[in-house]
């Protein structure tokens, strides 16, 4: 378990390509509640010490549950985008297994996430140029994967991860970026 974890992390190519031929739901799950979990976990008991550890474990049950079910719904919009693209017909479940590894980087970045909350407020800009680096980290391993299940080229992976984050940012965030350009030019 640990090389295939190795494999996936830092030799995505070969590690994603193994990882499809075999059921990995559970495991999936399994990396992606350990991953997301400790470095949510890490964050809110640094920065949130004074408030009883129920809050912070209600937080951290929270912020697992609305990220799952968000990077499941993520899985069929790429599934669903690469099948629109005209790519081979992928396994959605498959797909989803994947996305659970994709998680994996915030595992190895929560001692950043720990040193930046034992700096209090000065660590914020480092929390975040942590959390960009997992972002980042874990979209090149979305791409990877997209690669392993649809068997398409690096490029239209990327083109079709660049669709899905336009979607959502349509979706997301532009109504409250243009709620609260109107909120400001109101006053």
């Amino acid at each position: 378990m640990r090389r295939k974890t190795y494999d996936v992390l830092f030799d995505p190519g070969a590690g994603m390509a193994a990882l499809v031929k075999q059921p990995c739901l559970w495991r999936s799950a399994f990396y992606f509640t350990i991953s997301v979990g400790f470095f949510t976990g890490v964050v809110t008991n640094c920065w949130l010490l004074e408030q009883s550890l129920q809050i912070r474990f209600a937080i951290i049950i929270c912020t697992v549950l609305i990220s799952a079910t968000a990077l499941a719904l993520y899985g069929f919009l790429i599934h669903g985008i690469m099948e629109t693209f005209g790519a081979l017909a992928g396994d959605p479940v498959g797909l989803i297994c994947l996305l659970g590894y994709t998680t994996l980087p915030f595992l190895l970045l929560t001692p950043g996430a720990l040193l930046a909350g034992k700096m209090g407020l000065g660590g914020l800009p480092l929390l975040g140029g942590i959390f960009l680096v997992g972002c980042l980290w874990m979209l090149y391993l979305l791409v990877r994967t997209l690669e392993a299940v649809y068997l398409v080229d690096c490029f239209r992976a990327a083109i079709a991860l660049l669709f899905s984050l336009l979607l959502l940012y349509i979706v997301f965030a532009l109504p409250w970026q243009i709620g609260f350009r109107l909120v400001s030019l109101s006053f």
